[in-house]
């Protein structure tokens, strides 16, 4: 059917207010050795990342539910890479040490893939995402102003 457009599930990507939620996987946590799986949040004050790393063997052992908070002024930058396979975002944060208990977060770059998400979504929250940082930029150009040239 050419064009014909099917409705988004409601559980890989959902808007509640002004924030957005989205499933990931962390790939090669621990040399394959394990998985990580998690949600990203888009919200007001920046990116908060929930994830889960289980063994890959069995599934058996998992992690307690861990988080990564990265506010707007953090982030350095942020891609969208969407290929024929992969479908990932990849995000630069200024602080090394805020995101080192991410597991395969190295040197400040973390990998999130996607499954199950179209191209066009993706896109769509890529540039919600970079939005949010274009205003956050504004905000600080703005406050960092003298104010006696307000």
């Amino acid at each position: 059917m050419q064009g014909a457009s099917f409705p988004f599930p409601s559980y890989l990507a959902c808007m509640h207010g002004n924030r957005l939620t989205i499933p990931f996987t962390l790939p090669e946590v621990y040399h394959g050795l394990a998985e990580g799986h998690g949600r990203l949040h888009v919200g007001e004050e920046g990116l908060r990342l929930e994830y889960r790393i289980k063994d890959a063997m069995f599934g058996l052992l998992k992690s307690r539910v861990k988080e990564v908070f990265i506010p707007w002024s953090e982030i350095w930058e942020f891609e969208c890479k969407i290929g024929w396979v992969r479908r990932r975002f990849i995000i630069h944060a200024h602080s090394l040490d805020l995101v080192s208990d991410l597991p395969g977060a190295e040197d400040g770059r973390i990998e999130l893939r996607f499954k199950k998400i179209s191209k066009e979504r993706l896109r769509e929250i890529h540039s919600h995402i970079m939005l949010r940082r274009s205003e956050q930029q504004l905000s600080d150009l703005d406050s960092s102003w003298p104010k006696d040239l307000q």
